[in-house]
C-alpha cells in the first residue's frame, strides 16, 4: 500500500481546524501538511499543537497556488488534497483514496451528484459543463479541482505550475481517473463573499490559459465576412415610413433569410405592425423563393448568391440600415409585434443594446447557454446571466453600432463584449421564448451531449469573445 500525505490551505480556520485534523488523524497517514495562506488568527499554532507540517504564506494565494505549495514539500506516494473548513469524516476520507493507495487509478476526484451538473446555483458549475463539453468528457466532476481530490505524488510533480482547469484537462486524458464515490462539500464551510472575487479572478485566468493552449481561434468560422467589405448588394429599396413610436427615432428591422418562403411573409407583417422605417430583408444563399416573397411585401432587400454563413447577415443588414434603433429578428420564424415592440422601445428610451431575457437560467441544456453565462461573468456582467448577442431578437442603438462597429455583429460575443467595454447600456429587457416558436434544424438545435457545426461555430465566437476581452490593452 502506498503512503498518503495530506495537504490542507487554511486561511483563518481556527474554529474548526482542530475538528478538520481529528478526522485527518485517524486515516493512516504519513503527514499533514497545513499550508497557512495569509492567515492572521490562531490557525498557525492549532496546527503546529496539532503536529502538522506548517507552511506559511505572508501573501495570500489563490486556493490552487496554496494546494500546490503544500504538495511541493510532500513526501507520500499520493497527495490528497482537503479544505480546513470542512470537516469530512474519517471513513469518507478513507474510502475515498483507496483507488490511488491500492493502485487501480493516478487521480481521484470528488463525483457529483446528476442532480448537480445541470444547475446554476453556482458558477463553477456553468464553467466546469463548459469545460467538460470542450474536451469531449462526461460531466461528472468539477473542472475546476475543488477538494477533496487525490494524485499520486509522481504524476502532481510534473504539473504544480500548471493552473488548475490545464491540470484537470491533463488528469482527464492522460492519467487512469476515478470517480467512485461523491463526498458532499456544497453548503458546507465557512461562508466568505469576500474571496469569491479572488476565486472568480483564478478561474478566469485559468481559463484564459488553458483555452489559448488547446484552441486555435480560426478553425471552422465559415462565414464569408470578406463579402462584407464590398459594396452591399441591394435589389429592391422598399418603402417605410416615419413613426412617432419611438419618441422622434426610427426603426429599421433586420431580417436575415436562407429558404424560409413558408415563414417570411408573416414574419414581415409583424414588423410593419412597429412602423419601421424600412424592413431590410438579407437574402443569405437561398435557394427557394424567399426572395420572391419579400419582394412582394415591399422590403429593402439584399441578396447574396453564396451564403455568407452563420450571424453575417445580420451585419450585412447593419451596414445596409439607416434608422436610429436596429432591431433584429430571424426569417423561420413568426414573433407578434407585441412581443417585438418592447426591444426597440427600451432603446428609444435610452437602453442601447437591449438583449431578450433568458429565463433558463435554472437548467443547463445545451453547451452554447454555458458559454453565454460565463462570459457575461467575464467581463463582469452576471446579471445578464445567459441573455446574448448571439440570440434574436435583440435591438441595438445607432450611437453604439458605429462605436463597435456593424462588422462586428457578424461575431455576436464579440459585439456584446466591445459594447460593453466601450461602456454603453446592455441591458435584458423583455423575455421571448424562442425556443416555441422557432423552426427545428436537425444539425443546430442538439442536446449537450451532442455538437454540431453550428455549436462549435458559436462556441468558437465566444472563444474569441472571452480572449479578446482579457487581452484588452
Amino acid at each position: 500500500m502506498k503512503t498518503l500525505s495530506v495537504v490542507l490551505p487554511i486561511y483563518n480556520e481556527e474554529e474548526t481546524l482542530k475538528n478538520v485534523l481529528k478526522q485527518i488523524k485517524k486515516v493512516n497517514v504519513l503527514e499533514i501538511i497545513v499550508v497557512a495562506n495569509g492567515c492572521t488568527d490562531a490557525s498557525v499554532k492549532i496546527a503546529k499543537e496539532e503536529g502538522c507540517t506548517v507552511k506559511v504564506v505572508e501573501k495570500r494565494l489563490y486556493p490552487h497556488e496554496a494546494r500546490m505549495e503544500g504538495a511541493k514539500i510532500a513526501k507520500g506516494d499520493a497527495v490528497l488534497f482537503v479544505d480546513g473548513d470542512i470537516i469530512l469524516s474519517a471513513s469518507e476520507l478513507e474510502r475515498f483514496v483507496q483507488p490511488l493507495l491500492f493502485g487501480s487509478s493516478d487521480v481521484v476526484l470528488n463525483k457529483w451528484e446528476k442532480t448537480k451538473v445541470n444547475t446554476f446555483n453556482r458558477s463553477e458549475l456553468t464553467w466546469s459543463a463548459v469545460l467538460h463539453h470542450a474536451i469531449g468528457k462526461p460531466h461528472w466532476t468539477n473542472a475546476y479541482l475543488k477538494a477533496p481530490y487525490g494524485v499520486l505524488s509522481n504524476v502532481l510533480k510534473n504539473y504544480w505550475k500548471m493552473p488548475p482547469l490545464s491540470l484537470f484537462v491533463t488528469f482527464l486524458t492522460q492519467y487512469r481517473v476515478s470517480m467512485h464515490m461523491t463526498i458532499e462539500t456544497q453548503g458546507k464551510g465557512n461562508f466568505r463573499p469576500f474571496d469569491r472575487p479572488l476565486r472568480s479572478r483564478e478561474r478566469i485566468k485559468s481559463y484564459q490559459q488553458l483555452l489559448q493552449t488547446y484552441y486555435t481561434l480560426a478553425s471552422n468560422r465559415k462565414r464569408r465576412v470578406d463579402l462584407l467589405a464590398k459594396p452591399i448588394p441591394i435589389v429592391e429599396q422598399g418603402w417605410g415610413k416615419l413613426s412617432a413610436f419611438y419618441g422622434g427615432k426610427q426603426l429599421s428591422v433586420i431580417i436575415p433569410v436562407c429558404n424560409e418562403e413558408q415563414t417570411i411573409k408573416q414574419v414581415i407583417a409583424e414588423a410593419r405592425k412597429l412602423e419601421p422605417l424600412e424592413i431590410i430583408v438579407v437574402i443569405n444563399g437561398s435557394s427557394d423563393q424567399s426572395e420572391v416573397h419579400a419582394k412582394e411585401q415591399g422590403v429593402k432587400i439584399i441578396v447574396y448568391n453564396e451564403r455568407l454563413g452563420h450571424d453575417c447577415g445580420r451585419a450585412a443588414g447593419a451596414l445596409a440600415a439607416t434608422g436610429d434603433i436596429l432591431l433584429f429578428i430571424d426569417g423561420d420564424f413568426v414573433l407578434p409585434a407585441q412581443e417585438l415592440y418592447p426591444f426597440a422601445s427600451a432603446v428609444a428610451s435610452g437602453v442601447d443594446v437591449a438583449l431578450n431575457i433568458c429565463e433558463d437560467e435554472a437548467k443547463l441544456t445545451h453547451v452554447v447557454q454555458g458559454w453565454k453565462y460565463v462570459l457575461n461573468e467575464t467581463i463582469g456582467r452576471k446579471d445578464l446571466l445567459m441573455s446574448s448577442m448571439t440570440a434574436v431578437p435583440h435591438a441595438i442603438s445607432r450611437e453604439c453600432l458605429e462605436q463597435i462597429g456593424p462588422e462586428s455583429l457578424a461575431v455576436p460575443p464579440f459585439a456584446q463584449v466591445k459594447a460593453v467595454m466601450e461602456d454603453f447600456q446592455v441591458q435584458a429587457v423583455h423575455h421571448v421564448d424562442v425556443n416555441k416558436f422557432n423552426r427545428f434544424r436537425y444539425s443546430e438545435h442538439l442536446s449537450l451531449k451532442s455538437y454540431s457545426a453550428t455549436a462549435e461555430l458559436i462556441i468558437h465566437d465566444h472563444i474569441l469573445a472571452f480572449l479578446s476581452y482579457l487581452q484588452r490593452d
